[in-house]
This record gives structure tokens, C-alpha cells and sequence, in this order.
């Protein structure tokens, strides 16, 4: 049995509180000689029932004390059957409006749990509900990108550039190039993790007198879950490139950290 699902059913107040079937107080009271846990919740709502009781107890105001011992030393003076009988009349009024206050406590007391339970189990419902809409906004999130990768790899306009490796063990990744939009988007085959003060860096390359004029297209990390990035536009490109370097850096290409290169062409229909 899971006790802590028992606990919060409810059952530990019915019991308390009257409230429980013949069968469930017989349920109740055996599993109370095997799990300590029942008789210390039960115990803990005793204590709050008193505790509660205590705080809404109404304090006799000043002098009511005298008025009540003046009263008695006058009846217990007088030997009329009448005083008699008006003694236990008064006391069992007087009891009377005592459980009638206690039970108005009782169940002022009930009704706040049983509120709380509800509030506590609405919190719940609310938090677990977020987390679901979470879920789905991520999954619609992915759909999206990958319609988006889809149409972009099938859009005719688009320039396929697969790099090939310039050094041993080099990673692999090709470039899609919208030549209408100029927006540029990397495809990350085999980008293994660097150091943490070493990223990879996207070029553009542009023939120009026999040299090649590199411009950055942005920094990325390898290793990374995302393997199709939209990186900065080119307006022109002979050919794409990655190098490896310093995190952040904004100066030109290490061309002793050439890992891929690829000459740009159409795509294949």
C-alpha cells in the first residue's frame, strides 16, 4: 500500500471527524499497528482541531465571574423547589451552546481543509497543465523548423555547397544558399566538441585577383543537438569554409585551422 496516498485520501479526518464508514474505521484502525506514520497524522489533526478550538474559544468578559458566584450564593439560599429545577435547566442550556460552538468549529475547520485539498490539488492541475502546454509548444517549435528544412532543401533557388575535408579526421557539414533571400543555413554532419575557448567559424569566400576574400558568417559550437543552423546572409560566395578559432573572434580566418571547404553550385533538380 502506498501510505502517503492513503494519508492524503482523506481518511485520517473522516476518522477523526466522525465521518467514516464502520468499514473504513476497521481499515483504519489495523493499518494504524503497521504504519506509526497513521497514528502520528491522526494525532497531528487532533492537535490542529485543538489548537483551532482554542483560538475561536470566546474569553467571559470582566465581571462575569462575580455576577456568577453572587447568583449561586443566592440560590443555594433559597429552598424553593423553583430554584431547584432552574439549576440543571441552566446547565444543559449552557452545555448546549457549548457543543453547538464546538461543532460551528468543527466543521468551520473541515470545510478550510477541505478547501485547502481542493486549492492544493488545483495548483497541482494548473502546474502539471503548463508543463503539457510546454511540451507542445516545443514539439510544434520542432515541426515547424523541420518544415522549414524540409522546404528549404527542395526549394529550387537554393545552392547545395558539400564541403569536403582539408585535413585528416576534419568534421563534415554542407551549406544550403538561397541565391534569391541570400540566407545562408548550415547543415552540421560531424562537428565534434572543442575546447571551451575555441569555437568553429562559417566563411564566405569571393575570387578576387587570385585571392580568396574571406568574410565571417558567424561563430558555432560543435557538438551540439541542433544540426541545422541559419547562419548570416552572404550577398556573394565562391565557396564556403570552416576554420577553428579563438572563442569569439572577430578578426579574419586562421587558415592553418582550415577544417572544410566547398566550391559553390547549383542543386541538383
Amino acid at each position: 500500500m502506498n501510505i502517503k496516498e492513503y494519508i492524503s485520501s482523506g481518511i485520517i479526518e473522516s476518522y477523526v471527524m466522525g465521518l467514516a464508514s464502520e468499514q473504513e474505521r476497521t481499515e483504519f484502525e489495523q493499518l494504524c499497528k503497521s504504519y506509526p506514520e497513521l497514528i502520528e497524522a491522526r494525532t497531528n489533526f487532533e492537535l490542529l482541531l485543538e489548537k483551532k478550538a482554542m483560538e475561536n474559544a470566546e474569553v467571559p468578559a470582566n465581571g462575569n465571574k462575580e455576577k456568577i458566584w453572587t447568583a449561586i450564593e443566592q440560590e443555594s439560599s433559597s429552598e424553593t423547589a423553583k430554584v431547584i429545577s432552574m439549576e440543571p435547566s441552566y446547565t444543559r442550556r449552557s452545555m448546549g451552546l457549548g457543543w453547538v460552538a464546538a461543532a460551528s468549529v468543527i466543521l468551520m475547520l473541515v470545510a478550510a481543509y477541505f478547501a485547502y485539498q481542493f486549492n492544493k490539488k488545483n495548483e497541482e492541475l494548473t502546474a502539471a497543465n503548463q508543463k503539457i502546454q510546454m511540451r507542445i509548444d516545443r514539439m510544434d517549435s520542432m515541426m515547424k523548423a523541420k518544415a522549414d528544412e524540409e522546404r528549404i532543401m527542395h526549394d529550387p533557388n537554393v545552392t547545395v555547397v558539400d564541403m569536403e575535408p582539408m585535413r585528416n579526421a576534419a568534421p563534415s557539414a554542407s551549406v544550403y544558399w538561397d541565391t534569391t533571400s541570400m540566407n545562408v543555413y548550415l547543415v552540421l554532419k560531424n562537428m565534434p566538441r572543442l575546447a571551451s575557448d575555441k569555437q568553429y567559424q562559417l566563411w564566405s569566400l569571393i575570387d578576387s585577383a587570385g585571392k580568396k576574400q574571406p568574410t565571417s558568417l558567424g561563430l558555432f559550437d560543435g557538438g551540439q543537438e541542433k544540426l541545422f543552423i541559419r547562419m548570416n546572409n552572404a550577398q556573394k560566395a565562391d565557396a564556403f569554409a570552416i576554420t577553428i578559432e579563438n572563442s569569439g573572434n572577430s578578426g579574419g580566418p586562421d587558415m592553418s585551422q582550415l577544417q572544410i571547404m566547398g566550391q559553390t553550385k547549383r542543386k541538383k533538380l
